[in-house]
């Protein structure tokens, strides 16, 4: 990944900032030389083989290039986007090329975290093949297997794309939110009658929060997690539903 922006000043604060982030997902980036137009930059890596390129503009606006693949179109995207855009498009070359996952993207969890996910890995997923005609060829079962299971992984790796929501509330009430829709505003109304009357503002902040997380991440991700830190339970949310 190289950071690039034609704007030194740009580079210097915002680059250095985003490089930093990918740093902290384990990701290899690195901080692109001053350069006055997208030809100059790329005179200047002809002879490098950075897989992406993030070119930083003016207003929060970032350019992301996919190189060596002429078939991939550049993009626009907020700051805040970065990171997700990026989760995608590793996720997806991993696809390609059949690696079976890729943890690094998760973000840092506690050792004890780490140690769980280890012996969860370590575990594989249980697959049950049903084949279609007599022409199946049981020698490619194993290959079913691998590709079922990879898949899989990189489903459920996309889920951690998603922002998290850290509210205060009750199971109950968290319960309600999950079943809630972004894109009908009556399942949001029923949270607010099923609530004190002292709480249903926090629920309406909660709401807004959620749209917000949705907007932003729009065209990026629809998965999204509402944490409930006073209980520590934590629930899958739709953004797209």
């Amino acid at each position: 990944m190289l950071v690039a922006s034609h704007d030194a000043a740009i580079l210097r604060t915002v680059g250095v900032d985003l490089v930093r982030q990918i740093w902290d997902c384990d990701i290899s980036a690195e901080l692109a030389k001053d350069s006055r137009s997208p030809e100059d930059l790329l005179s200047k890596y002809r002879d490098e083989t950075h897989t992406w390129i993030l070119i930083l503009k003016q207003d929060s606006i970032v350019k992301g290039k996919t190189m060596g693949r002429k078939e991939s179109s550049d993009v626009d995207l907020t700051v805040n986007q970065v990171l997700g855009w990026l989760r995608t498009e590793i996720r997806e070359r991993d696809q390609r090329e059949g690696t079976y996952q890729r943890h690094k993207l998760q973000r840092h969890t506690s050792a004890n975290d780490t140690n769980h996910n280890t012996q969860s890995e370590q575990k594989e997923q249980d697959v049950h093949v049903l084949v279609a005609g007599i022409k199946s060829k049981k020698s490619n079962r194993r290959n079913i297997v691998e590709q079922a299971q990879s898949r899989a992984a990189a489903l459920v790796q996309s889920f951690l794309d998603g922002p998290i929501a850290a509210i205060e509330t009750t199971d109950h009430v968290l319960d309600l939110i999950r079943d809630t829709r972004l894109s009908d505003p009556e399942t949001w109304r029923k949270v607010m009658h099923a609530v004190p009357t002292t709480e249903r503002r926090y629920i309406g902040e909660i709401h807004e929060l959620m749209e917000d997380l949705a907007l932003k991440n729009k065209g990026v991700t629809r998965n999204a997690f509402v944490y409930n830190f006073r209980t520590g339970t934590c629930v899958y949310y739709d953004m797209g539903a």
